[in-house]
């Protein structure tokens, strides 16, 4: 049992740093590169995004693959093997699985959508900005990729409420009410969309544009 604590302590470790990595070039995209990529003139924007995104993508996909797999493997390989009446009960019926399944499902979504939505059409974007052509596709390619970007810095916000309420909103409550659950659940997922929204389509694009 000892041995399998540190084992994982270990793979927490790794899931911090990973989650750290990943969810924040997450914001700093949609918060931050956004408004300054847009800002950019066109010969210069053909300089830059070479440079920075190709780079920051590399970390980007990788912390979202790491970060999954830590995760998955910390939170069904480990704490779940505790519980004696299974991994299922543990997910479903325990407020720590609870929480953590929902912070597993919203982060299955978002890890989904950087290797297979975001990733794919980032790549041809490098590729057709690298060749200095423009095809017709390209603007399809960038409003998906922003899309898909967007809908993770949404679920991102519930999704590090979910795995700090797994802890800290009861240690393997057996008692837990399924119905209480999804309303907090709920409430805390449309809280962290609107706090999103407001990042990006206020904060974000106003922030640090007066500095003297």
């Amino acid at each position: 049992m000892e041995a399998l604590q540190d084992y994982g302590m270990l793979l927490r470790w790794i899931h911090f740093v990973a989650g750290v990595t990943w969810i924040g070039l997450l914001w700093f995209y949609n918060y931050m590169n956004g408004p300054f990529s847009n800002a950019l003139e066109p010969e210069v924007r053909a300089k830059v995004i070479p440079q920075i995104m190709p780079r920051t993508l590399w970390w980007f996909r990788w912390g979202a693959a790491v970060t999954w797999l830590s995760g998955v493997t910390y939170a069904y390989g480990v704490i779940a093997r505790q519980d004696p009446e299974g991994t299922m009960h543990w997910m479903t019926e325990t407020t720590r699985g609870q929480w953590i399944t929902m912070g597993f499902v919203y982060g299955s979504i978002m890890a989904f959508n950087v290797w297979f939505m975001i990733w794919p059409r980032q790549q041809k974007i490098i590729r057709a900005t690298i060749a200095g052509e423009n095809p017709p596709e390209k603007a399809q390619w960038a409003k998906t990729a922003t899309n898909c970007s967007r809908v993770n810095t949404y679920l991102s916000l519930p999704l590090l409420f979910a795995m700090g309420a797994g802890k800290h909103m009861g240690e393997f409550s057996l008692n837990s009410d399924m119905g209480s659950f999804w309303v907090n659940a709920v409430v805390i997922t449309l809280i962290g969309f609107a706090v999103a929204w407001l990042f990006i389509h206020k904060v974000g694009p106003s922030v640090g544009k007066n500095f003297k």
